[in-house]
């Protein structure tokens, strides 16, 4: 049963606290991979994303839209970027990015890396929402309600990878959910079903951490950074190279009281607009009921 959002709720707790995806017209068939993962359990999660391994196919990208039926958006080639589309939207949970990469003596070579929300395991974008309508599992993935979020989009502002993104038209965030669904069934992401190269692995935190020091690799990303991910990058070269953001390995919502006030000049008028909005919505929802059913003689 979804849980509802009351205005006394709320309120005690705040005073005291990609176009390829429209080339299917049928489901997508998936690989070997889900055949193998392990029953389900409730231990954390995670994905290893292999830089060396992926060849920029895209069919991670795909299977995100076509699992989660997000539509298509628009894209376009640029002249100096190959990443398309470049950057997450609130209908866009996964993508691709590619990276050119030079070494020292010029050599041109290209890095490509499936990126989505990392699943933080004390995620910021939970710890600044008023209304919990971000929530961590114990398997790993941050979920959302949209029945409980206000539109403040505090987490926009608050995520270090820019993941979240509003939907103006319908009023709610959009961000990968890490096949939530799938993995309750004991099932791996559909991303990862997907991957022919084996760029995508996933199983318990624990072991795919282990597959990441045990893999060669000379860099490792998102073990450490923001108290640990649920995304676990290996690379041959630098990450800031390809462009990750260098992010503190202290949890940042240990910095939250810094951060609402970072986000509170144009935060707080929209966390109070949002809130207006929202329980006025409610509340004229309520009263079209209770006038339909009075019509009804109920």
């Amino acid at each position: 049963m979804v849980e509802k959002l009351s205005r006394r709720n709320f309120l005690k707790a705040a005073v005291t606290g990609a176009g390829l995806a429209a080339l299917f017209t049928s489901p997508i068939t998936l690989s070997k991979a889900e055949e193998t993962v392990n029953s389900y359990n409730k231990k954390p999660k995670a994905m290893l994303i292999d830089v060396r391994k992926c060849i920029g196919c895209k069919a991670c990208q795909v299977a995100c839209k076509v699992w989660n039926k997000l539509p298509a958006e628009e894209t376009a080639i640029t002249e100096d970027e190959y990443t398309n589309p470049t950057s997450f939207s609130a209908n866009t949970w996964c993508y691709v990015k590619f990276s050119e990469v030079k070494d020292e003596a010029g050599n041109v070579s290209w890095r490509m890396a499936s990126v989505r929300c990392m699943h933080c395991l004390e995620p910021t974008c939970v710890s600044v929402c008023p209304t919990k309508a971000l929530k961590k599992l114990p398997e790993g993935p941050v979920i959302y309600d949209p029945n409980r979020c206000i539109g403040c989009k505090y987490c926009v502002e608050a995520c270090p990878w820019h993941v979240p993104h509003f939907d103006e038209e319908r009023k709610v965030i959009g961000k990968c959910i890490f096949c939530v669904d799938r993995i309750k069934e004991g099932m791996v992401p559909a991303c990862v079903a997907n991957c022919q190269t084996g760029a995508l692995q996933f199983g318990d935190r624990d072991e795919i951490l282990e597959k990441a020091h045990n893999s060669g690799a000379q860099y490792i990303y998102g073990e450490k950074e923001a108290g640990g991910t649920s995304m676990i990058f290996v690379s041959d070269v630098p990450f800031e190279k390809l462009g990750f953001p260098k992010v503190p390995h202290e949890p940042i919502s240990t910095y939250k009281t810094d951060l609402l006030k970072s986000i509170s000049g144009i935060g707080v008028a929209t966390f109070i607009i949002s809130l207006v909005g929202y329980f006025g919505v409610k509340m004229l929802v309520k009263r079209k009921a209770q006038v339909k059913a009075s019509s009804k003689g109920v």
